[in-house]
């Protein structure tokens, strides 16, 4: 053989080495977790992986919510006891820790369990965040078995992850008093807001890739209220958010030059926004106005503490 035909050939085996080594560092579960756990027994070379493009031949409208985060991949694997049952892992590299705690708060239902980061177990559904991974290990049907296996499987694969990663510095900007922790959303996207609460048919908060935003519910003295913060890339972006809010959203007007508004709708309820820099802050279904600018308040405060 030529020496350039050596070369190329061993140019090629070189080449599959390495798409073969990138394959196997993708394979997380293979690393994270056995092949049998307790007499439930998984075939590893099962194992399916979907990516952004396929994501939808997994699940159907629900992936919309996964693509609206930074969404790498997707692996699944399947436990079976021989006798019917079954367990489904599914890993979820979400590109980043602080959309792997976004994806997790879009279903905050169940106990809080000490697995990974702030574990959420109910009805055989396990769920928690750690680094840029989000888990979800799911039985066929809840007994007192799988239910050990679940949160067994659920240690051995958050041991393995060895990132614990950070909350959004978003969320450390919401007030301490009177929020509901386990009501907090953190997400990016229009599609994401409408999942907990309609505001608009159009996207009047300008949401979108480069945007951070955060949902939640709190305590009032008269009620409780819905405090909504989102941050934009520049001040320019917070104030075009403003107006469109103010156009789109409210019934009076508001003066481009405004940086706070407050009225009381319709249904009876107050809402407001602050514009603050780069920052909007949006109060909901307040039960006065006088509540809502406090809210408002304290949250343009604490934006300042956190991104001063």
């Amino acid at each position: 053989m030529e020496k350039r035909g050596i070369v190329a050939v061993l140019f090629g085996l070189a080449a599959v080495s390495c798409v073969l080594r990138a394959a196997d560092e993708t394979l997380m579960l293979k690393r994270l977790l056995p092949a049998e756990i307790a007499g439930w027994r998984a075939d590893p070379a099962a194992d399916k992986a979907f990516t952004r493009d396929t994501i939808f031949t997994y699940m159907d409208g629900a992936g919309e919510l996964y693509l609206a985060y930074a969404f790498r991949g997707l692996e699944v694997r399947e436990y079976t006891d021989g006798r019917g049952g079954s367990i489904a892992v599914e890993l979820y590299d979400m590109g980043k820790p602080a959309d792997a705690f976004g994806i997790f708060t879009q279903d905050r239902d169940g106990e809080a369990t000490a697995v990974g980061r702030e574990g959420l177990y109910g009805a055989g559904l396990l769920r928690f965040w750690k680094g840029r991974f989000f888990v979800r290990i799911l039985a066929d049907r809840e007994t007192e078995e799988t239910k050990r296996i679940v949160l067994g499987l659920g240690v051995r694969a958050a041991a393995r992850l060895a990132d614990e990663g950070d909350r959004p510095r978003l969320v450390a900007a919401l007030p301490a008093a009177g929020l509901e922790a386990g009501t907090v959303r953190y997400f990016h996207q229009q599609v994401s807001l409408n999942s907990h609460y309609y505001l608009a048919d159009e996207n009047v908060l300008g949401l979108g890739e480069a945007t951070e935003a955060v949902l939640a519910t709190y305590r009032l003295p008269q009620g409780k209220a819905m405090l909504l913060l989102s941050k934009y890339s520049r001040a320019d972006d917070a104030r075009r958010a403003y107006l469109r809010l103010c156009e789109g959203f409210f019934s009076e007007p508001c003066r481009p030059s405004d940086e706070l508004h407050i009225e009381r709708l319709e249904s009876g309820d107050s809402a407001g926004v602050k514009r603050n820099g780069s920052f909007l802050a949006l109060v909901l279904e307040a039960p006065d106005a006088a509540e809502c600018e406090k809210l408002l308040l304290a949250a343009a405060k604490t934006i300042q503490e956190v991104f001063r």
